[in-house]
């Protein structure tokens, strides 16, 4: 089975570029009677913290264009059985919409894999956004979603090809996972950290807001990317404790940097206002974190909140109070960091693992192909 899998792929790092190392490495090792072909869309021309719409639109146009033509060649050159095509939807849908239809031209299948938790919200405003993405989930042979309320929403709708399948976490956290399961790690007591990119819209200053009202907290380390301008907001706002000596920067990590310091921190933080699967989250849970994050996307179902084992808190977004509350009465009490952390390792291994996500992609290619 050859599957041309187009989709964002490391460097920068990000959710969907995670998702694609993690399936590329895998069928490195199990080929699973799949030939994958990968075709890389990262953006190459904009900083991935740029809020800058004209440098958006720039790159996006540039990116669209480029990865459209080049399909074409795909096509023709290498005659796929199936095509995969991860999206984050926004401007990028004009994109696929000529990949689908140029698809459906060459009678190739093709499943669309939607990496976002927008649909409830874009089905109550019925914009633009949420138009297109009803004319491609029409035109896609399967289309893929990340969270159970986007699948409820679209089956309401009344689309038939509709799949929801969670993101896998990499082979190598696994092993990683199944070590701390056996022999747990010293955590520093009073630190929390937060990884993903610094901008407004992952809650980072609501995070830095509350702690500065709380004391006990003795350390809080933001990993990831930002602008100097962000940066010098946030330590204005840090400065309410009368020092900002508690608010760290790391910059950009590389994964298994990142690892460390989740190994050896007892909570992670995630206060976005709006996420689709986060992988902050699975590998955070997979290095035996408490999780404290917002109900958005799938948050909520990775970790287990409507189940006799939860691994975290869920809070609304954009609520410095309730996040204030959270991080208190979670790193006042260590026996439940110490479930949540424990519960958080088993939970990835039952639901998580990247041999159990894979066989589910490839129910859905098999399927797509004898449509």
């Amino acid at each position: 089975m050859r599957v041309l899998f187009i989709a964002p792929a490391p460097p920068p790092v990000g959710g969907i570029e995670s998702v694609t190392d993690n399936l590329v490495n895998y069928l490195k090792l199990n080929k699973n009677g799949t030939d994958l072909i990968l075709f890389n869309t990262s953006h190459r021309y904009r900083p991935v913290t740029s809020k800058s719409l004209l440098i958006r639109l720039y790159s996006g146009v540039f990116n669209s264009l480029k990865t459209y033509f080049k399909v074409l060649s795909f096509i023709k050159k290498d005659k796929p059985d199936i095509i995969h095509l991860a999206s984050s939807a926004s401007l990028a849908l004009f994109k696929d919409l000529l990949i689908v239809i140029a698809a459906n031209r060459s009678r190739i299948p093709i499943v669309l894999h939607w990496h976002f938790g927008r649909i409830p919200f874009l089905q109550k405003k019925r914009n633009w956004e949420w138009r297109v993405i009803r004319i491609v989930i029409c035109k896609s042979t399967r289309s893929i979603v990340i969270d159970s309320k986007s699948y409820a929403i679209l089956v309401n709708e009344g689309f038939s090809n509709i799949v929801n399948i969670p993101n896998p976490l990499a082979l190598d956290i696994e092993d990683k996972t199944r070590e701390l399961l056996a022999k747990s790690s010293q955590r520093v007591q009073g630190r929390l950290i937060y990884v993903g990119h610094i901008i407004k819209d992952k809650g980072v200053f609501e995070l830095v807001e509350a702690c500065s009202q709380t004391p006990m907290i003795k350390e809080v380390i933001l990993i990831g990317p930002y602008e100097k301008d962000v940066k010098d907001d946030l330590l204005k706002i840090a400065k309410e404790r009368f020092a900002t000596n508690w608010l760290k920067f790391t910059g950009g990590l590389e994964i298994n940097q990142v690892l460390e310091y989740m190994k050896h921190s007892p909570v992670l933080v995630l206060p976005s206002y709006t996420e689709g699967f986060p992988m902050v989250i699975l590998e955070a849970m997979a290095m035996g974190c408490a999780i404290i994050a917002t109900d958005v996307g799938a948050i909520p179902e990775m970790l287990g909140i409507n189940t006799t084992t939860p691994c975290g808190i869920c809070i609304p977004p954009q609520n410095v109070e309730k996040l204030r509350d959270a991080i208190l009465n979670l790193t006042e009490n260590q026996y439940e960091l110490e479930r949540f952390g424990s519960k958080g390792m088993k939970r990835v291994l039952n639901y998580y693992t990247m041999e159990k996500v894979f066989m589910q992609y490839k129910m859905i290619w098999k399927s797509a192909i004898k449509q």
